[in-house]
């Protein structure tokens, strides 16, 4: 069990959709759920009843998911971010807590990611949660290419990305 990761929503809903969202307790101890993470994943999963959402709860009540909340002044740099960059305000709210916390951040965004490098801020896709799981024996190789398979079915991935992750999962494996 690594360091505290904090997610944004994409990851979560991502993983509880293809049934790997226990590889966050695995790989990280606790994710950390931003204020208005909460609200897109669970609030308004419910409000659409999305099937995600019973896991991630799970999460919750089993305590390896927990809320993580924003002081003040978090807060306000967290509304200010949104306003400056094209992120939305639960990515702004783990790129603001990852810096602050010296944590990493699961972010899947272009923009979100892009500010987590200029910050010097740790980060990771849903795929490199699915790629360190498997380096770390959490899932096997067929495993992995099958997830990444579920995930585009989940989410946009470009082709050359996910032959990457496999052919380094080959090499990996060697």
């Amino acid at each position: 069990m690594g360091m505290p990761a904090v997610t944004n929503t994409s990851p979560l809903i991502a993983l509880a959709t293809i049934g790997r969202l226990k590889l966050l307790k695995a790989l990280y101890g606790v994710a950390l759920m931003p204020p208005f993470v909460k609200v897109e994943c669970i609030d308004r999963g419910k409000e659409v009843g999305a099937r995600d959402v019973p896991e991630i709860e799970n999460g919750i009540v089993e305590g390896w998911i927990q809320a993580a909340n924003l002081n003040r002044e978090e807060t306000r740099e967290a509304r200010s971010l949104v306003d400056q960059a094209r992120v939305g305000i639960g990515e702004a709210e783990a790129l603001i807590l990852a810096r602050n916390r010296d944590i990493l951040a699961l972010l899947d965004d272009k923009e979100a990611r892009a500010i987590a490098k200029s910050w010097n801020i740790q980060y990771a896709g849903t795929m490199m949660v699915l790629y360190e799981a498997f380096r770390k024996g959490l899932i096997n190789h067929d495993e992995l290419v099958d997830d990444l398979a579920k995930l585009t079915r989940v989410m946009w991935i470009s082709t050359d990305v996910i032959t990457d992750i496999i052919r380094r999962a080959k090499e990996v494996r060697r």
